[in-house]
C-alpha cells in the first residue's frame, strides 16, 4: 500500500481532529460559555467608566479570554495520543512528524479563533459606547496573529512535557514566561488601532514584533517536533 505523502497526512490528520472535535458539541459549547461567562464578569466587576478605560478593558476581555480558553485545547489536544500511545505506534508507520505537528496547530488555531472572533463581536455589544467611533475589524487581524503565536508555542511545549511526570509544574513555568511577547504586542497593536482608529508607526512597529514572534514559534515547531517524538519514544 503506497504511503500518503506529507500533504495528504496532513489532511487526514486534521480531518480527524475536527471529526473528534464536532463529535462532541460540549467541547465546543463549553469554551463560548466560558467566554460569555468572562465577558459578563467583567461587565458586572468594572461598570461605568471612561471610555478609553473601557476600550482597554475590551481589549483585555479578547486576549484574556482568548488565552485561557487556548489552555482547554492545549490540555486535550495530545490526551489522545497519550492515552492510545499514539506515539508508540509512530514507530511501524511512516507518518510525517512536520504533518502532524501542521495538523495539530491548525486544529488548536482554528479551536481558538472559534472563541476569540465571537468573544470580540459579543465585547463590542457591550462596549458599544466605547467602540462606537471606530471599527473592530482592524483588531481581527491582530488576534488572528496572536492565537497562532500562542498556538504555535502551546502545542510545541505540549509535546515537549506529555510525558514529564510533573507536566503540570512543569508546562506553565515554560509556557507562560514566552506568550509575554506575543500578548503584549497583540495588545500594544489592539489598544492604538482602537484609541487612534488607524495603524500608525507605533501599532506598526508592535505588528511586525507579533509577526515575527509567530514566525520563530512555528519555525521552532516545525524544527524541533520531530525531535521531541523521537525522544518520547
Amino acid at each position: 500500500m503506497k504511503t500518503p505523502n506529507a500533504f495528504a497526512q496532513f489532511r487526514i490528520l486534521l480531518a480527524n481532529g475536527i471529526k473528534s472535535e464536532l463529535s462532541d458539541l460540549e467541547r465546543l459549547i463549553s469554551p463560548l460559555l466560558f467566554a460569555l461567562t468572562i465577558l459578563i464578569l467583567f461587565a458586572f466587576a468594572v461598570g461605568e467608566v471612561e471610555p478609553d478605560m473601557r476600550i482597554k478593558l475590551f481589549v483585555a476581555e479578547v486576549f484574556l479570554t482568548t488565552f485561557l480558553a487556548l489552555q482547554i485545547s492545549f490540555s486535550r489536544v495530545f490526551e489522545p495520543a497519550r492515552t492510545d500511545k499514539v506515539f508508540d505506534l509512530l514507530r511501524t508507520y511512516p507518518v510525517s512528524y512536520n504533518a502532524w505537528f501542521l495538523a495539530k496547530y491548525v486544529l488548536v488555531v482554528m479551536l481558538g479563533l472559534s472563541v476569540a472572533l465571537p468573544t470580540i463581536f459579543i465585547g463590542a455589544i457591550m462596549n458599544g459606547k466605547a467602540l462606537a467611533n471606530v471599527s473592530i475589524w482592524g483588531i481581527i487581524p491582530v488576534t488572528v496573529l496572536a492565537v497562532a503565536g500562542l498556538s504555535a508555542l502551546g502545542v510545541l511545549l505540549a509535546a515537549i512535557t506529555m510525558k514529564a511526570q510533573s507536566r503540570q509544574i512543569l508546562y506553565p513555568l515554560l509556557y507562560f514566561p514566552m506568550t509575554a511577547p506575543v500578548l503584549l504586542s497583540a495588545i500594544q497593536v489592539s489598544v492604538t488601532y482602537l484609541e487612534k482608529g488607524i495603524f500608525n508607526s507605533d501599532s506598526k512597529a508592535w505588528f511586525l514584533l507579533l509577526a515575527s514572534f509567530d514566525v520563530i514559534y512555528v519555525t521552532l515547531g516545525v524544527l524541533l517536533f520531530s525531535e521531541l517524538v523521537d525522544d518520547s519514544q
